[in-house]
């Protein structure tokens, strides 16, 4: 059922028109957000595949924040400490990682901005089915941000989640 779900979701992710508008109030949104602005740590993953876009906001960040996105290591998910855009090429599923060896060590003062294929307002995340933002958000006890389109939006999301599937704590939507 996960798997119909998420073709469907993807489906429509990749068929939304006005993205662009989309991302732009997301941007602010989630620049403005008083948690956001707070921390002084950004784990952030690197947009591909008609997600919400995430390029504009590492450059925000890179001015005034520590801005970490993920890499895939032998099956899980670290995190890598990056100083521009530069330091990122093609890794697995040709999504941008970084080539740094700043590992984040400590996640305090951390928040983690998630992708998702879809969500629901009560923090259920759908993702594409490998489990490592579910692994990685059971190890460790961060505040979890999902971005998501309003299309992507979904209510009845929790009837599909299996026992390890991780919430995040808010959703942040067009």
């Amino acid at each position: 059922m996960k798997d119909k779900i998420r073709k469907k979701y993807l489906n429509i992710r990749s068929n939304i028109s006005n993205k662009q508008a989309k991302d732009e109030k997301i941007f602010n949104l989630v620049i403005n957000h008083p948690i956001i602005k707070n921390k002084k740590n950004i784990l952030i993953y690197v947009s591909y595949n008609g997600e919400v876009d995430t390029i504009n906001l590492i450059k925000y960040f890179l001015k005034s924040k520590l801005v970490a996105v993920p890499k895939i290591e032998n099956g899980e998910m670290n995190f890598y400490y990056i100083n521009s855009l530069n330091d990122l090429k093609k890794g697995y599923s040709n999504i941008l990682e970084p080539i740094t060896n700043n590992k984040v060590l400590s996640l305090d003062g951390c928040v983690v901005i998630t992708p998702g294929v879809c969500f629901s307002l009560d923090g259920s995340r759908l993702g594409y089915g490998k489990g490592f933002y579910d692994h990685f958000f059971s190890k460790y006890s961060v505040y979890k941000i999902g971005l998501c389109y309003s299309e992507c939006l979904f209510n009845e999301l929790d009837h599909y989640l299996f026992d390890f599937d991780q919430k995040v704590d808010e959703v942040i939507y067009d």
